[in-house]
């Protein structure tokens, strides 16, 4: 059922101030992760054979590297102005890995020079499986405290190679082998983590990964992949508690900023998101998230800009979650909320029956889209109908308006959906 909301300018002046009412109840203005604690250490890779010639393999210096600030105590490693190559390395608790200006740390180039098979070798899908040996993330921890990663520099995963042999590319040629993709950074179990600084390029998958962590910081960091680039996240965090996302400039194929698995306490403000899929929460909110708040964003030629996505076997409790000052133009979609997501990836994903999305309490206002082709989707379950979701002084010039099912009427005030006349 597409229901057209170009009345609602006028419904919503007859509002009471009752009906008006906030019911969303959000602090999350507050939120001020716990920063990490950096001793006062300096080192350089320089001084462990690091060689910044964009040929040579510096896996073995970044290992001896963070293994002395280890054996130290903590400490910040300075990366110095080159083009770092280098296989994945693991990083430790109490760590800075500073790139300065002109520093880049990349991933390999190709198949081969990451000691892997070329895909075009393999004669079944089954043979990649056995010989694939898929790689870590190129920069991982697990299990630290105390972590920082900041500068000037890149973050560069050199991922083309990787999209030609991805899921989508399998399913645009049945029969084509698929390889396993890693992400550019991924860290976990992890209690005070800071993102600096840095910019973020060309990830194989997913360009930065936090899980499980509690006290995150992501501060004017730049991430950039062609629209294009298969399930190329940008920042993606969760579950967890205390994120703190800001100044951001993301421009992605995919979720450009994303809340997975759950979180609570999250603040994403003063953020650009151009292309890709906008602001997330899902498609897993198996662990719930509570006192989220989005605002002082802009959007520009986005796929999707506000999106709360899951799915049966995968859903868990989304509410008191606020979007407000937010501009969008040139959009796919505006506002998708839908727990009827399915996972092209994982086409026969079923998980636990008991782990059903709800979704409720939800605030939108003093939002702007100048055009979109969907206004966007609100859509439910029978068994778990989406409610309390409020528009306030929210204005969309959409080609198609609304699709609402499983869900009740949002509440409505000052808001206007205008649906443009097809052509314009």
């Amino acid at each position: 059922m597409r229901i057209s909301l170009a009345f609602l300018a006028l419904a919503a002046s007859a509002l009471s101030a009752h009906a008006a009412k906030d019911v969303v109840t959000v602090t999350a203005e507050k939120v001020h992760p716990a920063r990490p604690h950096i001793p006062n250490r300096t080192f350089s890779l320089a001084d462990f054979g690091g060689v910044g010639d964009g040929q040579t393999l510096n896996t073995s210096a970044f290992q001896a590297a963070i293994a002395a600030v280890n054996r130290a105590g903590g400490g910040t490693l300075i990366v110095p102005a080159g083009v770092y190559l280098t296989r994945p390395f693991v990083l430790c608790s109490k760590l800075n890995l500073h790139l300065e200006e002109g520093a880049v740390i990349a991933a390999p180039r190709t198949f081969t020079e990451a000691g892997m098979p070329e895909p075009g070798t393999m004669h079944s899908q089954a043979e990649a499986r056995e010989k694939e040996n898929k790689p870590e993330p190129l920069i991982t921890a697990d299990g630290v405290h105390d972590l920082e990663l900041t500068g000037t520099g890149t973050i560069d995963g050199n991922g083309a190679h990787w999209w030609a042999w991805s899921e989508r590319a399998g399913r645009a040629q049945p029969g084509r082998v698929v390889y396993s993709r890693p992400n550019l950074v991924e860290i976990s179990n992890c209690e005070r983590l800071l993102v600096s600084g840095l910019t973020f390029l060309n990830s194989s998958r997913y360009h930065l990964k936090a899980e499980n962590v509690t006290d995150v910081t992501v501060d004017a960091v730049r991430i950039k992949a062609p629209f294009d680039a298969p399930n190329t996240d940008g920042i993606d965090i969760g579950p967890g508690r205390n994120f703190l996302v800001r100044n951001c400039n993301c421009d992605t194929g995919d979720d450009d900023i994303c809340i997975k698995g759950g979180g609570v306490n999250v603040l994403i403000e003063d953020c650009t998101i151009l292309h890709g899929h906008g602001i997330s929460i899902g498609s897993g909110t198996a662990q719930g998230v509570d006192n989220m708040l989005v605002r002082h964003c802009a959007f520009d030629g986005n796929d999707c800009g506000l999106r709360i996505k899951s799915m049966r076997g995968a859903g868990g409790l989304v509410h008191n979650v606020r979007y407000t000052d937010i501009r969008m133009r040139n959009m796919g979609n505006a506002i998708m909320i839908f727990s009827d997501y399915s996972d092209n990836n994982r086409p026969d994903f079923k998980g636990p029956a008991d782990k059903i999305p709800s979704f409720h309490d939800i605030l939108f206002d003093n939002i702007t889209c100048e055009s979109t082709r969907n206004a966007g989707r609100i859509v439910g379950l029978p068994e778990s109908r989406i409610t309390g979701i409020t528009f306030r002084d929210v204005n969309i010039a959409a080609s198609l308006p609304f699709e609402i099912k499983d869900a009740d009427a949002p509440t409505y005030v000052r808001t206007i959906v205008r649906v443009l006349p097809p052509g314009s």
